[in-house]
């Protein structure tokens, strides 16, 4: 497999290489259009349970679906990660001896319009609602509490619309989400595990609303059999920065990011029987950063790989 870096790389070069095309098309008499992707395709969802339209972008395996279906990865924050989270797919397990590429089908949630991140909508759809929503330490002062919401749109009408769409392996799904992504991923975990059978928290903002649902996941003691976690955090994300202001540096090390998610991991791994769990924490890795190592070990453990377990001081 090749190395973060290389990976990198691949995934720049070919950005490069899209945008140039873009460019060259507006030379001479021919027309400016936009970059493609290419096996992919898109279509916006419209939700009656959140009120919201989203962007659903999904890439198609480069081989005849297996006998059973694709597997699904849903991966959120789509406008930001479906171009890393196809590029990781399609490097990490093209070549390989079998040089079989990978069946899982990519299909990225995100909000038409958008760049790369909905700072409202995705606040709201990703955090799970509570009593108390009034002081959460959502840096942005977004509406909160819509999970349930979000999760009742990936049920009732994402996931039959990938299925008219695509054969589908219903019984290998997997949910990818970062930071307020990753609290929604252990919120579906805790409410509703029978939803997906891997589930990928890179980052989870367990910090938020006072560890209002770390102390709720460190009382769960039920059987979750057959069910797979991953929780990943990078390994410089509570420790302050040189040069940042000293606000932002105490708001770091409260957030405890590392500490939060490995004691969910420790805890999860020790009181629920049935589910597999692995911690991993990527040495100098910031909160931005992880999301590129994560994403290799994610798809690692989804393709029923050894992940290399990471270790931070």
């Amino acid at each position: 497999m090749p190395d973060l870096r290389s990976l990198g790389l691949t995934f720049l070069s070919g950005c490069l290489l899209l945008g140039s095309g873009a460019l060259l098309a507006g030379t001479g008499n021919r027309t400016d259009a936009p970059a493609t992707l290419p096996g992919t395709q898109a279509f916006v969802l419209a939700s009656p349970e959140t009120g919201r339209d989203y962007l659903i972008q999904v890439a198609v395996p480069r081989r005849q679906p297996p006998a059973e279906g694709y597997p699904v990865l849903y991966v959120l924050d789509g406008n930001a990660r479906f171009a890393l989270t196809l590029a990781a797919r399609d490097t990490l397990f093209s070549g390989s001896p079998a040089d079989l590429p990978s069946p899982w089908l990519i299909v990225a949630i995100g909000y038409p319009g958008t760049d790369r991140f909905d700072t409202d909508a995705r606040a709201e759809d990703y955090t799970p609602p509570a009593q108390r929503l009034d002081d959460t330490g959502d840096p942005n002062n977004s509406p909160q509490g819509g999970a349930e919401r979000f999760l009742a749109f990936l049920e009732a009408r994402l996931k039959p619309a990938i299925a008219d769409r695509f054969p589908i392996d219903a019984r290998r799904s997997a949910l990818l989400g970062h930071s307020y992504g990753g609290l929604f991923t252990l919120y579906t975990l805790l409410e509703h595990p029978g939803a997906f059978r891997d589930y990928i928290a890179i980052s989870p903002s367990l910090w938020w609303n006072r560890g209002y649902l770390l102390e709720r996941l460190t009382r769960l003691d039920r059987n979750l059999a057959g069910r797979r976690l991953l929780i990943g955090v990078g390994g410089e994300e509570q420790s302050p920065r040189p040069g940042e202001p000293p606000e932002k540096s105490r708001r770091r090390q409260a957030n405890a990011m590392v500490d939060n998610a490995r004691a969910a991991a420790d805890h999860l791994r020790r009181n629920v029987p049935g589910l597999s769990v692995q911690f991993i924490c990527f040495p100098g890795e910031d909160h931005g950063t992880v999301v590129w190592p994560a994403m290799r070990a994610a798809l690692t453990r989804l393709h029923d790989g050894e992940v290399m377990a990471g270790g931070c001081e």
